[in-house]
């Protein structure tokens, strides 16, 4: 099929994944646009792990108002029609990035080099 599935999964990338979120309301003539540094994503088996947990919580329901393009050097460029959208992409890319994945991919447990935190309840 594609070049990408003759990589070993446990390969590192050059970069680690950059996601540039546009929001491109079909009312407004002006985007914005915010982006985020992913360090914690540094694999390509990583990567997939990453969008797993961003299709089934993102994507997939906001299925025609969201579009992502992945690129083979890292960037990532994800386009939403609304502001809530938005703020939803940014939650989830956050704390994925805070170190969140374990709870972004079911319970299962990914290799990073970034401690996952945890809170004590009382």
């Amino acid at each position: 099929m594609s070049d990408a599935e003759d990589i070993p999964p446990e390969e590192d990338l050059e970069n680690p994944l950059r996601i540039v979120l546009v929001l491109d309301e079909p009312t407004s003539k002006e985007s914005t646009m915010e982006e985020r540094l992913l360090d914690s994503v540094q694999t390509f088996d990583s990567v997939n792990c990453f969008f797993d947990a961003f299709d089934e919580a993102v994507a997939i329901p906001n299925d025609g108002h969201i579009k992502y393009e992945v690129g083979s050097d890292g960037l990532v460029v994800i386009i939403v029609d609304n502001c809530e959208l938005m703020g939803s992409v940014l939650e989830f890319v956050d704390s994925y990035e805070a170190g969140d994945e374990e709870e972004h991919n079911g319970g299962e447990t990914t290799t990073t080099t970034k401690k996952k935190k945890t809170k004590k309840s009382a």
